[in-house]
Formats: C-alpha cells, structure tokens, sequence
C-alpha cells in the first residue's frame, strides 16, 4: 500500500523569477520567466510522497484568497488528500518570492501568512494513527510540539526540519522538539550554527544528546552525513546541472522516508533521496519531483 507519510508545516505559493543577472541598487533587470506554484515544504514533501508513490497526509493552513486557491487547485491536480488542510478566513495565504540568476544563485523573500496561524489546539483534532512517518517542518514551535506528542504517542517516527527562522533562535529554543524527534535533517549551515562546528561529523556528534535516533545532514553538491542508530557515514550526491534549488531538501525527505518505509537501510534510503533531489534541480519549481519510474531509470544508468 506505500510507505504512510504525514507531512506537517507551511503551504505557501511560489512566484519564482528568472532573470540573467540581479539588479543592483536602483537598476532594472529583465525578466526571462515567471512561474506561480503551490510552495512550503510540508505542501513539496506531501506532492513527493504522493508522486513516488506513498500515501501521503498533509497539515497546513492557507487563507480564503486567489493564493489559497491556487495551493488548494494545485494540490488536488496532483491527488493530494486534503483531509488536514485548515483554511483561516483572517489570514493571507503565505508565499515566497525566489527570484534565481544565471548561475543558479538566489535571493528569496517570504509571507508566512497564514501557514503559521495553525495552532495547537488545531492539531490536536488530527488522527495520526496509522502513519509510519510524521515529517514536521518549519511550523511554529508550540504546534510542532503539539503534533510531534500525538505522532509519539501513536507510534510513528518523528523527523523534523526546522527550516532557516527557527535555526536562528538557537539550540535552547528548539530543545524541547528535538527530545520527541527521532531523527533531525538539517543542511551544513544549519547545523554549524547550532553547534558551532565546521564539520558534519563534529556536527552530528554534539547533536546526538538531543535527538532520539540520529541526524542527517545535506551537503548540497556534497552528498549527506548521517548517524542513525549507531551506524554513519557521507552517501555522495549525483552530479547534475542544478537550475533552481529550492525545495531539494524536501524533495530528499520524501524519498528518503518512503524508501525507509519500505524497508531499505539507511544509507540506500539515503542515497534514493540524493537521486530525488538531483533530479528535482535540474527543473524550475520547488516541487518538481519526479514520479517513482524516473528515478528508478535515473539510478539505474548510475548502475557499473
């Protein structure tokens, strides 16, 4: 029946902006293509799930708006199961400006809006029982928490990843998340901040206290660190020709848990996530995931 994933956290619309070069200080520069599109990274690792061919749930909220609209239209055109999606009539829908240059380099800004008015008490009506995984990511403190007990009391794995504004408050502030979350994703950045160290080793180890399981953390073009359960290593990354790198992360978190829902040891579920995640920067899009016979195609030509 597939790997049970429920994924937890923003649903945003994307607008992402090519353009040659970015604009300096009080200059102009053109516009090559606009794209609009649901975003977030709960709504990219349900669609991720859902199109490698898992039974996804997802939780998030979007307003009653043309943007809420267009989360809501795009989600149902992929199947996505609508069940735990709240719609806040106060709140704007949240989006993300990404706007990417020749080289691949971005420059992002961001409305939460209504994606963080999901609240504890919202949580709590979720029936969680029957999911394998519960991947909570960049959702607000208290309504992680919230969802993180229920997915523990109900016996699923608990994965988090913080995202960039909840990294910047510090190690004190997510400590209560990381003591229910059995395994930690995080890229090299994120985890050098937390910790202060250069290395993802080093990293990794002086996170462990924290966590029930292990860490994973993304090199980009590098590969993945992990240390789960004792057992560690770098899985190294498909070399592509990246064209915009927004939602690899999530991309690698979907298909890394369906593959462990499956049965797969880490470092093979990990390295199915590389392949997903390669492919999803070579497309436009933060949630341009391949379905599962693409990646089996693509893994297979890497096969010596």
């Amino acid at each position: 029946m597939g790997t049970r994933i429920l994924s937890v956290g923003h649903i945003l619309v994307d607008i992402k902006v090519r353009v040659r070069d970015f604009s300096d200080k009080d200059g102009l520069s053109p516009i090559k293509e606009v794209r609009y599109g649901v975003g977030g990274s709960a709504a990219n690792v349900a669609i991720g799930v859902k199109r490698l061919g898992g039974q996804e749930g997802l939780l998030g909220k979007v307003g009653m708006d043309a943007f809420g609209r267009m989360a809501i239209d795009e989600l149902m055109k992929e199947g996505v199961s609508l069940e735990w999606v709240r719609i806040d009539p106060r709140s704007e829908t949240g989006f993300t400006i990404v706007i990417i240059n020749k080289d691949g380099d971005l420059a992002m800004y961001g409305a939460k809006g209504a994606s963080e008015e999901l609240t504890p008490k919202e949580v709590s009506s979720v029936k969680v029982d029957g999911y394998q995984f519960v991947h909570i990511a960049s959702l607000r403190m208290d309504s992680s928490l919230a969802i993180a007990k229920l997915a523990r009391g109900a016996g699923a794995v608990v994965t988090f990843d913080p995202g960039r504004e909840l990294i910047n408050k510090g190690l004190k502030h997510l400590s209560p998340m990381l003591q229910l979350t059995d395994i930690l994703l995080l890229n090299m950045r994120e985890a050098g901040l937390l910790t202060g160290c250069d290395t993802p080793e080093r990293a990794a180890d002086s996170l462990l206290k924290y966590v029930k399981r292990g860490i994973i953390i993304k090199l980009g073009g590098e590969g993945v660190y992990y240390k789960i359960d004792g057992e560690g290593g770098r899985v190294p990354a498909f070399r592509v020709k990246a064209v915009d790198t927004t939602g690899a992360g999530d991309a690698f978190a979907s298909a890394f848990l369906i593959r462990m829902g499956e049965g797969a040891s880490f470092r093979e579920s990990i390295r199915f996530g590389n392949a997903v995640a390669a492919m999803k920067v070579t497309k436009l899009g933060s949630h341009e995931i391949p379905v599962r016979k693409e990646v089996e195609a693509f893994l297979s030509s890497y096969k010596q």
